[in-house]
């Protein structure tokens, strides 16, 4: 049988690289500005008293940029790399302001907007803030000394009301605003990822891993849940007096809350039939236990089979789900149906059963709704009919139960629009011919 699908948890590496995302794409852009910045230094006059402090600059932006990538590449960090390299940032754009003149001013002033940005996305509405109040400090010093004589406080108002600088603090306040937003919002869905995870290694000890072998008979069966937490449920197993437990149920909830009415009616059905009662009875006393627990909005369609492997008699209860399919070994099908309502859909339900003779060569068909209640692009059902022409699509000459299980999905997955929309469970069962 093929293994349940399980959970793939994010790789050391992969988490690697989401932290560095945000430095690997700052520091390309600071080696793009800075080779910017020596062309359009070179093009233009330079400012005799800066240049040599701009020149030692950009040799420390490089070699920090350089630093950055081989940290990255060795799986490595620099201490306190991201408050540095903010602060490297708002250097260099404000050397490029003194150098470059009034000219490109206004121009390379949009520039502290990214570095705000920056700011709030690494350290949200306190680093927003200090990046706005250090880019506006540094902008309004650049103006001082462009500007000399011109007295201090002067030049601070100019900058305050004349260059927008409030608008970094207007930027800050947003920008770290909805980090913070979209930072707790990350945290929730983190911790009902771990949920999930753990619900899904709930489902995975529930669910039986393999099937019973039984002298005449062959099982497949196909588990594929939608979500993490599947809302189907099957068991296949041996009795102690020898006949052979087949259950097929869906639940309605694909989470958490669907899982522990799932555990619940799953316990139940396994307690009833190695306790020895017959299909009908177990479906009465589930229904009977689990009633007040589903109410008001749950109830659970079930399928409870047993079959015994000698005389292939199978004797069954369908509660509300959809009947499984037989066909026979001349080619004709029909349906296991007992017209009984899902369990937890009345208290007083009772259910009855009957029986079916599976012959040699019969193929017995259980499944969920979603395999046959799929829909194509024009609102057409997968249904029972291409079900069975799925199944006999593999001659039975020569077919094994597994190429039938994959035929089935396959087929049904091709005409859905929206593959993989709902659990998809399949259990085959085959009388051999000999």
């Amino acid at each position: 049988m093929r293994p349940l699908p399980r959970t793939n948890f994010v790789h050391a590496s992969d988490r690697l690289l989401l932290i560095w995302e945000t430095d690997i794409f700052v520091a390309l852009f600071r080696t793009a500005f800075i080779i910017a910045f020596v062309v359009a230094g070179t093009l233009s006059p330079l400012n005799p008293q800066a240049q040599a402090g701009v020149g030692a600059l950009l040799v420390v932006a490089m070699i920090f940029t350089t630093a950055l990538f081989l940290a990255f590449w060795t799986g490595r960090s620099i201490p306190h790399q991201r408050p540095a390299a903010l602060t490297l940032d708002l250097s260099l754009v404000s050397a490029a302001i003194l150098m470059l003149g009034p000219g490109q001013e206004q121009s390379l002033f949009q520039v502290y907007y990214l570095i705000v940005l920056i700011g709030a996305i690494w350290f949200q509405l306190v680093g927003a803030l200090c990046t706005a109040g250090a880019a506006m400090v540094m902008f309004t010093l650049v103006k001082y000394v462009s500007t000399y004589p011109t007295p201090l406080s002067e030049v601070a108002t100019n900058v305050v009301w004349g260059h927008g600088a409030l608008f970094l603090f207007l930027i800050a306040v947003i920008g770290g605003s909805l980090v913070r937003a979209l930072d707790r919002q990350y945290q929730a869905t983190a911790q009902l990822t771990h949920e999930m995870q753990l619900a899904r290694t709930v489902q995975d000890t529930i669910l039986p891993a393999s099937l019973p072998h039984l002298a005449g008979w062959e099982f497949a069966l196909r588990f594929e849940p939608a979500r993490w937490v599947g809302g189907d449920l099957y068991e296949v197993a041996k009795l102690p007096d020898g006949q052979c437990l087949v259950c097929l149920g869906d639940m309605p909830g694909k989470s958490a809350y669907g899982l522990v009415h799932l555990s619940l009616i799953y316990s139940q059905i396994r307690g009833a039939a190695f306790a020895g009662l017959p299909p009908a009875a177990i479906a009465n006393r589930v229904n009977q236990a689990v009633y007040d627990v589903l109410q008001p909005y749950g109830y659970a369609p079930v399928f409870i089979g047993m079959l015994e492997p000698d005389t292939g008699v199978i004797t069954f209860a369908c509660c509300g789900h959809y009947p499984p399919i037989l066909l026979r070994a001349d080619g004709s099908h029909e349906a296991l149906s007992s017209d009984g309502i899902v369990i937890g859909g009345r208290r007083d339900a009772d259910y009855q059963q009957r029986q079916k003779d599976i012959r040699p060569g019969d193929l017995l068909i259980c499944y969920t709704d979603g395999i046959t209640e799929v829909r194509n692009h024009t609102g057409e059902e997968f249904g029972v009919q291409r079900l069975v022409q799925a199944a006999h699509s593999i001659p039975d000459s020569d077919s094994t139960l597994e190429q039938i299980c994959d035929e089935i999905l396959q087929q049904s997955q091709q005409f859905s629009t929206q593959p993989e929309a709902d659990d998809a469970t399949l259990i085959l069962l085959r009388r051999r011919a000999t």
